[in-house]
C-alpha cells in the first residue's frame, strides 16, 4: 500500500460524509426531502459508512507502521537499491510473474524511477519498499508461509515471502470473499545478503517468537505449539493455519484444547436444554388426545413419536459435541471422522426442518 495517510483521509472523509447522509436521512423534516430522496441519503451513508470506516481503519495501521519504520523502531536492517539494480529487478520481477502462473507481486511499483534508487527498509512486523508499506505481523493476517532469499549472480538477488489471506465475509456485491494468497518480492544488494539472511530468519520463524497467549515460541520447546495437517501430516511447531504443503487448515494442540473446551460447553447446554424439553414433554407426546397438568397434545401418536424422535437427534448431537469436546480439549487432537458424524447430524436435522 503506498500513501496509507492520504488513503486513511479519504476514508475519513467518506466516513463523515456517511454520518452526515445517515444523520440527514432522519432528521430532515417531510417538507424539505422526499421519500426517494431519502431512500438515497441512507443508502449512500450506510455505504460510505461501511467503506470509509473500513478504509479508514485498515490504512490507519499501515500509516502507524510506517511512522514506526520512519522513526527506526523495531527496525532489524535497511538498504539503499541503486537504480540500474532497481530496474533489473522490475524487469525480472514482471518475467517471474507472468512465468509463474501462480500468485503474483503485491509490491506497489511506480513508474518512475528514482535517479538515486530506493530504500527497503524492513522491520519486525512490517516491510516498506521505495515507500510501499506492508504490514507483516507474525501472527495475524496475512499469514507468511514461506520464506526464501533468491540469490544470483547474472540478476537481482530478492526477498520473496509468500502471505496467505484467510478471506471470510462479504464484499461489496454480496458475495463471499475468498481466500487469496499472494508473494511479497523485493530486491537485495550484494552488500545487504547476511542482512536479508537475517529477514529471512526473522519471518521464516527460525528465531523464537514471543509468547502471547496464542502461541508459545514456535521453536520446539512447548509441545502445545505442535501443528498436524490432518490431511497430509505435515506437522510444525511454527504458528501456522494452513500447512505450508497441501494448504489444508492445521490446529496446534494448544488451539485444540480451546476449541474442544468451548464444543463440550456448546454440547453441554444443547444436551441440557434439550433434555429439559423432552422430560417435560415426552408425557403429552406419548398420551395424545390425554389433558396432562393442564396441556394436551392433539397431534396422533405417530406425529408424538415424530416429534420425540427429532428431539431425540438433537440430544444425541449435543451429546456427541459434548464428548467429542471433553475428549479432543484432554488430548489436544481432533478426529475427521467424529467431526464427520457430527456434521452429518446437523444436516439430518437441517433437512429434517426443511421437510417439516
Amino acid at each position: 500500500m503506498r500513501s496509507p495517510r492520504l488513503w486513511r483521509n479519504i476514508g475519513l472523509a467518506f466516513l463523515a460524509s456517511g454520518i452526515a447522509a445517515s444523520s440527514a436521512a432522519f432528521l430532515l423534516p417531510d417538507a424539505a426531502v422526499g421519500n426517494s430522496a431519502r431512500a438515497l441519503l441512507m443508502i449512500f451513508g450506510l455505504t460510505a459508512l461501511v467503506f470509509g470506516g473500513g478504509t479508514a481503519l485498515s490504512r490507519l495501521f499501515d500509516a502507524r507502521e510506517q511512522d514506526a519504520l520512519v522513526r527506526g523502531g523495531d527496525v532489524i536492517t535497511r538498504w539503499r537499491v541503486d537504480a540500474e539494480t532497481w530496474r533489473a529487478f522490475i524487469a525480472h520481477d514482471r518475467t517471474l510473474d507472468q512465468e509463474s502462473g501462480g500468485p503474483v507481486n503485491e509490491l506497489s511499483i511506480r513508474d518512475i524511477v528514482p535517479a538515486d534508487g530506493i530504500e527497503v527498509i524492513v522491520g519486525k512486523s512490517a516491510v516498506q519498499i521505495d515507500g510501499s508499506i506492508h504490514a507483516l505481523p507474525l501472527r495475524g493476517t496475512p499469514e507468511i508461509t514461506h520464506v526464501e532469499l533468491n540469490t544470483s549472480r547474472v540478476r537481482p538477488s530478492f526477498v520473496e515471502l509468500r502471505l496467505y489471506y484467510p478471506g471470510g465475509g462479504q464484499g461489496a456485491s454480496g458475495v463471499p470473499r475468498s481466500a487469496t494468497r499472494t508473494v511479497l518480492r523485493f530486491p537485495v544488494t550484494a552488500g545487504a545478503l547476511r542482512d536479508a539472511e537475517a529477514v529471512v530468519a526473522h519471518y521464516g520463524g527460525a528465531q523464537p517468537g514471543t509468547k502471547d497467549s496464542f502461541h508459545g515460541q514456535g521453536d520446539g520447546t512447548d509441545p502445545e505449539d505442535l501443528s498436524t495437517c490432518a490431511r497430509c501430516g505435515f506437522s510444525t511447531h511454527k504458528f501456522m493455519s494452513h500447512c505450508s504443503e497441501c494448504g489444508a487448515s492445521m490446529q496446534s494442540v494448544r488451539w485444540s484444547r480451546r476449541f474442544g473446551i468451548g464444543l463440550f460447553a456448546c454440547g453441554l447446554f444443547i444436551s441440557a436444554a434439550i433434555g429439559a424439553v423432552i422430560v417435560n414433554t415426552a408425557p403429552l407426546f406419548l398420551h395424545p388426545g390425554q389433558s396432562i397438568d393442564g396441556a394436551e397434545f392433539s397431534g396422533s401418536a405417530a406425529q408424538g413419536l415424530l416429534f420425540l424422535g427429532i428431539m431425540g437427534i438433537v440430544a444425541a448431537f449435543g451429546v456427541m459435541a459434548m464428548l467429542y469436546g471433553l475428549w479432543q480439549a484432554l488430548s489436544g487432537k481432533r478426529d475427521k471422522r467424529v467431526i464427520g458424524f457430527i456434521v452429518g447430524l446437523a444436516a439430518l436435522l437441517w433437512l429434517i426442518a426443511e421437510m417439516l
